[in-house]
């Protein structure tokens, strides 16, 4: 056997790989210390940038608690109702912190003085609006209405809070100018990091390549003379033929058992296996490369498990995302509702395939929140009303799943696995969502309970968004004192109904009524019994109303009733009733009997001379004015 030496020189290979290091350390040592430079300009920029957008928003902060308490106040004396002052008393109680934080942040300013007596003038003239209009407008308000309104009509206030709103924008406009300047600052100091970037990393590239040519050719040298005296030490030793399976040495670890041997494209156990060749020296080969395919193959089938794995849990990502999709087709439907009625129809075409293969029920509330009344069901289930207080759910205020209410007894009305989740937003307890397996003899299965979370969470927040777009509209058409239309629903549906009664050429008719001698009323009994007075009267009107009508309060003790589908003759009838059944009331306020309260009342109808709803609405005025003027208590036809 022949003996190869390699020489590897006088100098250790370590030391020449060490030497080869310095000047590139060296030149990165000196653009680390460029680049910090640069970056601690560009960060500086940046605070600088950061500093004059807290002032502004402080700024802004500061002038939505002075419009808070201005809104407040003249809420407040408009009203009179002490719910106004919530936001005026918020805002005054954080304005000596917004102050506060305004000044610190000032400081850092570049022109701090200034910027701090800009600052005192601005606290001085809110605090001169606090002490010499705010303060005085809410007391006058509970004493002295009138006073009030004439300290508002003096417009001091407004002179102030302009003067205020003046020198909050021209310190904001200060702020504005120097954040531009400090972000213009910023952005040539990004520009200079970035040339900085471009020429130190072109530099370390091109000495790398140079460092690691060099690296290259000395190692390749050496790894040169290993090969060769390696290939000799091979070429002394004999290469049997295998006498096994072609492109596998004796001692490899690739069995049956192990998995199929990789293709012979892949750089695996079997790939190795052919590369070896038996010798009688060591070389380091024959053991390592033994250990080396069992590790492959080792490797390749945890490789196949863990590709398994992920095609499994990737069906199942396709199907999650499937079901997200459906979850927020469900949401987008929801948020397109106009009623809650609107909303059931979408969950009971949406729950069946958001929790395929179960039945179940969704309640909600009534009206007076005693009841749990059904809103939808799917499958086979019925629709059950019981009371809040009998469902285990919502008594403890979470869901409650089979397994977990052993030791409970069932609820009124229930049978079976049921798993029940309350429907909560806001901390309101809007409903209850019940759900079961079809097949009555089976539990939900664990994917489906898992679901189930998601889905209450979105009907929660659906229920909630509908019941109160219904308050907001109620509220918007509705007069809140007695609870009839407003002004503005009155036209609207006057509109609708004037255009459907041409088309159709039908009837339609307009009564307009008043309350005679009210100011008398109010100014002997006072506002407390005119609006007990209101009350009564708007209840007969809704008494009076016969079905698809439209009973409005205009304003004031001014009433009216749009009757589609009537007749002259016929709304001049419901007239007479209702100015007949005023009449007869008993009207007592606090003990006081008010005495006899009378209507006048005038009937108009859509024809020739009134065909548009703003000359049927002035021919119904017109009446009223005519029974005014015959005596009041009488009912006139236009």
């Amino acid at each position: 056997m022949d003996t190869a030496i390699v020489d590897t020189g006088p100098v250790p290979l370590r030391r020449l790989l060490l030497l080869t290091q310095f000047p590139l350390w060296a030149l990165t040592i000196l653009s680390f210390v460029f680049l910090l430079g640069a970056l601690d300009a560009r960060v500086q920029a940046t605070n600088d940038a950061t500093q004059a957008r807290v002032r502004i928003e402080n700024l802004s902060d500061l002038l939505v608690r002075v419009l808070d308490m201005e809104t407040g106040v003249r809420g407040y004396v408009i009203a009179g109702d002490p719910v106004f002052l919530e936001p005026y008393q918020s805002a005054r109680a954080a304005l000596p912190g917004d102050l506060l934080a305004l000044r610190d942040t000032m400081r850092l300013s570049g022109t701090p003085e200034q910027n701090a007596r800009n600052v005192d003038r601005i606290e001085t003239l809110i605090f001169r609006w606090l002490a010499e209009i705010a303060t005085p407008e809410i007391n006058l308000r509970a004493t002295d209405p009138d006073a009030a309104a004439e300290l508002v009509r003096s417009q001091r206030g407004k002179k102030l809070l302009d003067a205020t709103r003046a020198q909050i924008a021209a310190l904001n406009a200060r702020e504005t100018q120097a954040l531009q300047d400090r972000e213009a600052e910023a952005v040539r100091q990004l520009e200079r990091l970035r040339l900085a970037l471009l020429l130190a990393g072109s530099v370390l590239v091109l000495l790398g390549l140079v460092n690691a040519l060099a690296q290259a050719g000395l190692i390749t040298r050496y790894l040169g003379n290993l090969t060769r005296a390696a290939q000799r030490l091979t070429d002394a030793a004999p290469t049997p033929t295998p006498a096994h399976a072609p492109g596998l040495s004796p001692g490899s670890s690739l069995s049956p058992e192990s998995g199929p041997a990789p293709a012979d494209d892949t750089p695996g156990a079997a790939t190795l296996e052919r590369r070896r060749a038996p010798v009688t020296v060591q070389v380091g080969g024959p053991r390592e490369f033994r250990e080396l395919a069992g590790t492959f193959n080792l490797m390749s089938q945890r490789l196949q498990a863990a590709q398994q794995e992920a095609r499994d849990r990737a069906d199942q990502l396709a199907q999650r995302n499937t079901w997200m999709r459906s979850l927020g087709e469900l949401s987008d439907a929801m948020q397109a509702a106009r009623s809650l009625d609107e909303g059931a129809r979408i969950l009971e075409r949406a729950l069946p395939l958001l929790l395929p293969g179960t039945r179940g029920a969704l309640s909600h509330h009534n009206a007076s929140r005693n009841l749990l009344v059904p809103l939808l069901h799917w499958g086979d289930e019925a629709a059950v009303t019981h009371a809040p207080d009998h469902c285990w759910a919502l008594r403890r205020g979470e869901v409650q799943h089979p397994d977990n209410r052993r030791f409970a007894p069932p609820c009124p009305g229930q049978s079976g696995a049921y798993t029940c989740l309350p429907l909560f937003s806001h901390g309101e307890t809007l409903g209850l969502l019940r759900v079961a397996n079809a097949d009555p003899d089976q539990p939900l299965p664990d994917t489906t309970r898992a679901l189930l979370p998601g889905v209450a969470r979105q009907i929660a927040l659906a229920l909630a968004s509908l019941r109160l777009q219904d308050r907001l509209l109620q509220q918007s058409i509705r007069d809140p004192l007695t609870g009839l239309f407003n002004r503005r629903h009155l036209e609207d549906v006057m509109n609708e109904q004037v255009a459907l009664a041409h088309a159709e050429g039908r009837p339609l008719s307009l009564i307009a009524l008043d309350v005679d001698h009210f100011k008398r009323l109010n100014d002997t009994f006072g506002h407390d019994a005119g609006d007990a007075a209101l009350v009564r009267i708007s209840a007969a009107l809704k008494d009076a109303a016969p079905p698809g009508s439209t009973p409005a309060r205009p304003g004031g003790e001014e009433f009216s009733l749009l009757l589609p589908g009537t007749d002259e003759s016929g709304a001049a009838a419901i007239a007479e009733n209702l100015r007949a059944q005023v009449a007869a009331l008993d009207l007592r306020h606090a003990g006081i009997a008010l005495g006899q309260i009378t209507l006048s009342l005038g009937v108009a109808t859509l024809n020739a001379d009134a065909a548009t709803p703003a000359a049927l609405t002035v021919a119904a005025d017109q009446a009223l004015y005519a029974a005014k003027r015959q005596g009041r208590n009488r009912v006139e036809l236009a």
